[in-house]
């Protein structure tokens, strides 16, 4: 299977909800197109610090957000850039259905997120989907970002009435963390 219809299915199944379902199945594909060694490898890296500046940068855009009247929070991570990350305030939105995330290029304001160099040095290892590993390692990295983002947005942001969303730099569509409101 393609490394976009992945995707595509980790979009749905954070519809769902099952957060160690999805890291768990991503876990398994990385073990079986990677190996044992670079699963340990991209599981042993400490998330403590990344969740943490997760949720200062997600607490200041609701803030944000708020008093703007935005229509949606969007977090992108670059992959090649050592997970350099911001959150966009946006005054714009379409839902996934749409097929049209030009809205997220729409954004007001940025607040800076975290880093994460180690997912970063991983990742330039490989690159994106030009061998199996490279396939493994991508979806296994952006399955345990995704989660850790997930989990954060499911404790701070219960109360936030617009989408949030995240993608990584270019990624095509963008992933909604629950379905539109």
């Amino acid at each position: 299977m393609e490394i976009f219809q992945y995707l595509e299915e980790m979009q749905n199944e954070l519809f769902e909800g099952d957060l160690e379902k999805i890291e768990e199945k991503y876990s398994s594909l990385c073990l079986k197109l990677a190996g044992k060694e670079q699963v340990e490898k991209i599981r042993s890296v400490n998330l403590e610090a990344f969740e943490q500046g997760l949720k200062e940068g997600l607490i200041q855009s609701i803030d944000i957000a708020n008093q703007n009247s935005a229509k949606a929070i969007y977090y992108e991570y670059d992959l090649d850039n050592e997970w350099n990350s911001g959150f966009f305030i946006c005054e714009e939105y379409n839902s996934l259905e749409e097929e049209d995330d030009d809205w997220a290029c729409d954004w007001n304001e940025v607040i800076d997120g975290p880093d994460l160099k180690s997912y970063g040095d991983i990742y330039l290892e490989n690159g994106f989907d030009s061998t199996d590993k490279a396939i493994g390692s991508t979806l296994y990295l952006v399955a345990r970002t995704v989660c850790v983002f997930a989990k954060v947005v499911s404790e701070i942001a219960n109360t936030v009435k617009i989408p949030i969303c995240i993608a990584f730099h270019d990624q095509d569509p963008i992933m909604r963390i629950s379905k539109d409101n």
